[in-house]
Parts: structure tokens; sequence; C-alpha cells
């Protein structure tokens, strides 16, 4: 399946709430059918693991906090995900043990309160390059935890895969446009592609939700940090983003269904063209990282989400239904917007809070978001789909640049972007000249985990 053609007319039509596609599952939890539901996430502090009986109970209390908050202050929505650690995804029946748990309880506070719960299950990408990203003894293992999980009662099944990650890293911290292109265009995408095509045969009762560019566009995010610590120019890292909606697109044309997972902050580009309910993080992700773009991320969001936050204990009680509480107010102000029916004006202040902050913020405005997306399925390879995401990226800065109000430094890099992709090499020399670059100067990358 490819995806030629968007889900909507317009870039108006896109606002937070609603889905082209909704979707029902889990405990009566529906999503995109016209309101916003919480997504907390969490983590427990290393070393829990090391007791298979105090894993699992830390991961009941962690649930029952989430419950007891939703129950008590009447949020009667809410969807849990565990992303699984590495020895939770090494060890497949260790992780399916604490989804059955967790599910046990979320059923229990369904039928006593009413809440409407669901989880998601994001399994470790624990593959190693070296050894296979398509077989070997940790690629079988991913896989066996996704169909554990899945018979666990896991709702979701999510992933934010590496493929592509040797080539990027080596790249961004280098400027080197030439890996960032292949690595986007050609080896991500190919990954993804293949990987999806694993995930959704063994997913069972669980829906296959999607995939994130955490591994490379949240890298370059983190990497741009903010206005005065700028570790790589932020067009860059604005770009980057625009080129991964490829990459994450893939999942679904691959049958992944959604929610998209949360930080994958290129689903604003990705739901224009899916239609499919997609899951956000902005600012609430300040516990696990800082970000120029808090508000408008939110903007088109169908869960609203945190990132991941360490649980501990503190005034408020656990940080997991601390976050949850937050993340729950922030949903109960967005759909009391929409039953409003104000809640394109709250859309549009979140947007115009955020938009010549920063470029990276400017990209995933609703009508940004759309003029890229229009680029992408007007192409059908995925490198392509790639190199018009970039152009386009760029004429968006270009066309805002007295309201961004960029350095000279960011003028110029992006100068050098454009001149780059506008007179990049078709796919196949990009292909050829990249294996010969990169195959002994980058250790881990292997052409024949993409199969190249």
């Amino acid at each position: 399946m490819r995806f030629d053609h968007l889900a909507y007319k317009e870039p108006d039509d896109l606002v937070f709430g609603f889905a082209k596609y909704p979707l029902r599952y889990g405990l009566g939890l529906t999503v995109g059918d016209g309101k916003v539901v919480p997504e907390v996430k969490y983590l427990l502090k290393p070393g829990l693991e090391r007791s298979p009986e105090t894993f699992i109970e830390e991961y009941k209390k962690t649930t029952v906090s989430i419950m007891e908050r939703a129950a008590n202050l009447g949020f009667y929505d809410v969807q849990l995900e565990t992303e699984f650690v590495e020895p939770m995804t090494v060890n497949p029946k260790l992780g399916a043990l604490v989804i059955e748990a967790q599910k046990t309880i979320m059923d229990d506070y369904h039928k006593k309160f009413g809440i409407r719960t669901a989880l998601r299950a994001t399994i470790a990408d624990v593959r190693r390059f070296g050894e296979g990203l398509r077989a070997g003894n940790h690629f079988e293992l991913m896989m066996r935890s996704f169909e554990e999980a899945a018979r666990a009662g896991a709702d979701l099944l999510s992933i934010e895969s590496r493929g592509g990650q040797e080539v990027f890293s080596y790249s961004i911290i280098r400027n080197d446009l030439l890996g960032i292109l292949f690595s986007l265009g050609i080896l991500a995408p190919r990954d993804v592609r293949f990987l999806w095509s694993e995930i959704v045969k063994v997913s069972g009762n669980a829906i296959p939700a999607g995939d994130t560019a955490c591994a490379l566009a949240n890298s370059a995010m983190v990497l741009a940090d903010g206005l005065v610590a700028r570790k790589i120019p932020h067009v860059l890292a604005a770009v980057i983003r625009a080129m991964s909606a490829v990459r994450t697109l893939a999942c679904y044309e691959e049958g992944a269904k959604g929610p998209g997972k949360d930080c994958a902050y290129e689903n604003v580009i990705v739901k224009t063209i899916t239609g499919y309910p997609m899951s956000m993080e902005g600012k609430t992700s300040a516990f696990a990282h800082s970000s120029l773009v808090g508000n408008i991320s939110a903007t088109v969001c169908d869960l609203w989400s945190n990132e991941t936050i360490a649980v501990d204990d503190t005034f408020g009680g656990k940080t997991s239904a601390i976050i949850f509480e937050m993340l729950g107010y922030d949903t109960l102000l967005m759909n009391t917007s929409i039953r409003s029916g104000r809640e394109k004006i709250l859309r549009d202040m979140l947007v115009e809070s955020d938009r010549y902050r920063d470029p990276q913020a400017l990209i995933l405005a609703p009508d940004s978001a759309f003029m890229i997306a229009k680029k992408i399925i007007a192409e059908r390879g995925d490198y392509w789909r790639c190199l018009e995401a970039a152009l386009e990226a760029v004429k968006i800065i270009e066309d805002n640049m007295d309201r961004l109000a960029l350095p000279d430094a960011e003028k110029r890099q992006l100068h050098l972007i454009k001149n780059f992709f506008e007179n990049a090499p078709d796919e196949d020399r990009l292909i050829e000249e990249s294996i010969k670059r990169y195959k002994d100067k980058v250790r881990d990358f292997k052409p024949s985990n993409y199969e190249l």
C-alpha cells in the first residue's frame, strides 16, 4: 500500500481530537472521535529488573497510581504506555507478565469506576547492527516480545526503530548532508518497511500502532537545543524533521493503523496523509528533554502524552500520577474547547505561540505540514519523497525568514542545505557513493542490513 492522496482537503481541517479514521480498542476507549485522551508514559529506575517479583510489583504500583488518580479526579479516559526496557525485551516472558499484571488492574478500575482505558506496549529495539537487523538472536527476541505482549493483553504495539541510526549519528555531528540523506532517504525507510511487515504478522489481537523517528529526528532536535546552546543548526533539525515523516509513514503503508506514537513529532505530517489518530507530546516532555515546540505539537493530537518520566515518590505522590494529572488538565481544556465549538481558536493560539520562535516549530504548523505532505504523496519512492520533503521544508523556512529572525549562521547553513538538496544525486548514485563512503568510516554500517 502506498498513500497517494491526503486524508484532508485543507489545513484547516486538521485539529486536535478529530481523526479521519477513529479507533476503538481496549476497555471501551475511543480515540480520534471528537476528544483528546491523555496517554501517560513512565519508566522504572534501573536495577529493579534484577528481581522479577519486585519489578512486576513496581509496575503494579505505577499502574494503580495512575488509575487511582484518574478515578479520584474524574478523568474517565486514559491510555497507559509501557516502554519496554532492554531486560523486558530480551526476556519476553517478563515483559508479558508486566503487561498481564497491568491489564488486570486496569480492568478492575474499568469495572469499578467506568474508566475507559487501554495499554500500549512499546518494545525496545534491541537489535545489534553488527549482528544483523533482519535476523539473529536479538531480532528474534524482539519479535517474540511483540507476540508475547499481544497475547498478554497489550492493546497497541509500537517501537522506536533505529534503522539508519548508525550512519545518521556519524553524519549529524559532522554536518554531513550526504550521510543524513542516505540514512533518512534510503536506510531508515527500508528498515521500517521490513520491520513493520514482520510486526503486523505477529500482532495477534493487538493493533500494530506506529513507529517514531526518535533515534533520528529527535536526536537532531535535542542536539539543536535552545536559542543559546546551538550544537547543530536549527534549520537542519527542522529539515530533518520533515524528511523523517517519510520513514515514519512507511510503517502505516506496511499495515500499522495508529494511533501513532507520541515522540514522533513528524506525526503532524503523517496524520495529514493517513487520517489516522496520532499521539503527540510537547510541554509535558520537559521531564525527559527540552524543546522549542511545547505548544504547537498539540494542535492535531488525538492523544496527549508526556514522553518518559522516571517513577519516583514525591510530595504529590508518584511521578506517574502527577504527570498524568497534568496531561488530564491539558486534555480537559482541549475537550472543553471542542464541546464549545472553539477548538480551532485554541488550535490557532497553540500554533501562533510557537510558530515563529524556531524553524522546527514552523515545520509543525498544520499549514506547513500540509504542504510537506503534498510533496511526499506526489512521489512513490521513499528516496524522492524524502528529497521533496527536505526541499519543501527549506522553501517554507525561506518564505518566513523575516518572521523567524534567524542568526546569520543559520541563514548561511540554510543556503548550504538548499544547494545540496537541489543538486542531490539520483537514488542509485547516492547508494553507490554512500556505501563506498561509510562502509569503512562507520563501524556498524553493514549494507546487508538493508539489502544493499
